[in-house]
């Protein structure tokens, strides 16, 4: 299980999503979605190929703790 967080493009900073897991049945949504983030209080775009972006890195990582979306890719992290 690893949070997955989406880096704010203005901060840097992380913004927690939730909890994956690496055998996760995901529920997909069209398009993307606006995440008010707590750090800048701007809207930034969260989409389902973020949310595949994340599948894929905590695949090759199954031991990650956090997985880190920024922008089109996304890094598995201890």
């Amino acid at each position: 299980m690893a949070m997955v967080q989406l880096k704010c493009p203005e901060t840097g900073k992380p913004i927690e999503m939730g909890d994956l897991a690496p055998d996760a049945a995901i529920a997909t949504y069209a398009g993307v979605k606006p995440v008010t983030c707590p750090h800048c209080g701007k809207d930034h775009p969260w989409s389902t190929n973020h949310l595949g972006l994340a599948m894929q890195a905590l695949q090759g990582s199954p031991e990650a703790s956090r997985i880190l979306v920024d922008g089109e890719s996304a890094t598995a992290l201890a």
